[in-house]
């Protein structure tokens, strides 16, 4: 029994007329899609992820849950009422000022987030505004 190969004749040619090619509009179709897959999908979650490596960044070199945390003990482990009195008043001062910080580099990067999605289309709106001016 002889068997058959599609993709090659008898005479050793290469049959070409057997594969699809893509055309231009299916190729443009499918960059499309798998840029708005990657823009909207895979890197808003990469930015997510990015979010919250900088909250634990910044919470880890300012401090701010230990220092929750711990908030009612003394100053350097002064046992004494004006241990208590210090470390309280330093916390009472120093966490605003490190949730502040933390809460800036949250909304500053929720901001690019959002500009990050509101892009593609304001540049779309852009240009089809501009063949109408």
């Amino acid at each position: 029994m002889e068997s058959k190969n599609l993709v090659m004749d008898n005479s050793g040619q290469q049959l070409l007329n057997e594969t699809k090619v893509d055309s231009y509009f299916e190729i443009f179709i499918n960059f499309l899609n798998e840029f708005l897959k990657w823009w909207y999908i895979q890197m808003p979650i990469w930015h997510i992820r990015m979010m919250k490596r900088i909250v634990l960044v910044l919470d880890d070199n300012l401090s701010f849950s230990l220092l929750f945390r711990n908030f009612f003990l003394p100053w350097h482990r002064d046992r004494s009422i004006m241990g208590y009195i210090v470390g309280i008043i330093s916390k009472l001062v120093y966490l605003p000022i490190a949730l502040s910080i933390i809460s800036t580099a949250i909304a500053v990067y929720t901001l690019f987030f959002f500009f990050w999605l509101l892009l593609p289309p304001s540049i779309l709106v852009f240009i089809i505004r501009s063949f109408w001016i």
